[in-house]
């Protein structure tokens, strides 16, 4: 279940690759204690424009089923996949209006969308608690365009126990 203090963040890279360097310069820092991830995810989209998703946290022991994933749903909803495809066919409405309604702003939603472009990676991290100024310096080498939103508590713990009621539900 995501937190009261969560800020969801997305970091666009220009090629393939350095999201996952991105990503285990930040894990070391995880180890440091100063930033508390509760779920990340990388995707790539390839010279085609066919996007990938990787999940980068060990769901098992973190945040359960790869379907109970909010950080999922809202890829999901981005690029489409299966996660897209499932909320166009059972959830999608409910769960698609709670996002642009009162949650995800637009403008977050489509920036992320416009900018990945073929040959990118995009690390989505939704954070708990971070030392920015630890964060930083551990990004510096990295340089990528930066998203940040949040998700009011409430609605957060609503799409959750929405999408845990349906994640055994196959997808339309």
């Amino acid at each position: 279940m995501y937190g009261e203090n969560n800020t969801w963040v997305v970091i666009i890279y220009e090629d393939e690759e350095t999201a996952d360097k991105a990503l285990h310069t930040l894990k070391s820092v995880e180890k440091q204690g100063m930033i508390d991830f509760e779920d990340t995810v990388i995707v790539r989209k390839d010279p085609d424009g066919k996007v990938h998703v990787e999940n980068a946290i060990d769901r098992s022991t973190k945040v359960g089923a790869a379907g109970g994933s909010l950080i999922g749903l809202l890829v999901g909803f981005m690029f489409g996949g299966p996660i897209g495809m499932m909320l166009l066919g059972g959830l999608g409405g409910a769960l698609v209006g709670k996002l642009t309604k009162s949650g995800v702003d637009k403008k977050f939603i489509q920036d992320v969308s416009d900018h990945l472009q073929p040959g990118n990676s995009a690390l989505f991290m939704v954070i708990r608690a971070a030392r920015v100024d630890v964060v930083l310096a551990g990004l510096r080498e990295y340089p990528g365009t930066i998203f940040q939103t949040s998700l009011p508590p409430d609605l957060e713990d609503q799409l959750q126990k929405e999408l845990d009621t349906h994640k055994n539900e196959p997808a339309e």
